[in-house]
């Protein structure tokens, strides 16, 4: 059994952006060497998600609508000595994306479905964004 780690650095631009790291995913498990195992993709930041979709932008539309009618920017947080947005930012990560993804490595690549895409989603403002990948495998 290998394991391969490196670290991948994502700029986003703007706030709830959708970001897609699946050809950054790709070269890692290339890197890596593995052909058959797994990939695990983590978020080194509390205000930023990992998450496996479609790349239809109404489906990311839909999602950040969503978010702003569970979660509004306006709600009375606790958390707020860096703003609103980053209080938000805390809770979406946690309660509604999570930080990691992973996917199955088969032939030396990514085995994601049809419409599959992993996406670091920007929850709080631009910055670079490190992301942990992780494989397990041979």
């Amino acid at each position: 059994m290998k394991m391969y780690s490196e670290v991948i650095s994502v700029r986003t631009r703007q706030v709830l952006e959708f970001v897609d790291i699946s050809s950054e995913m790709e070269g890692a498990v290339e890197r890596s060497g593995i052909a058959s195992g797994l990939i695990l993709l983590r978020s080194r930041h509390t205000t930023a998600a990992i998450t496996c979709t479609e790349s239809d932008p109404d489906v990311h539309q839909d999602c950040r609508e969503l978010l702003e009618d569970l979660m509004p920017v306006n709600r009375d947080y606790h958390h707020v000595y860096e703003g609103r947005v980053n209080a938000r930012a805390h809770q979406a990560e946690m309660l509604g994306f999570g930080h990691a993804s992973w996917a199955p490595v088969r032939e030396g690549k990514p085995d994601l479905g049809t419409w599959q895409r992993v996406y670091l989603i920007e929850l709080f403002q631009p910055m670079i964004r490190r992301i942990d990948c992780v494989m397990i495998g041979e």
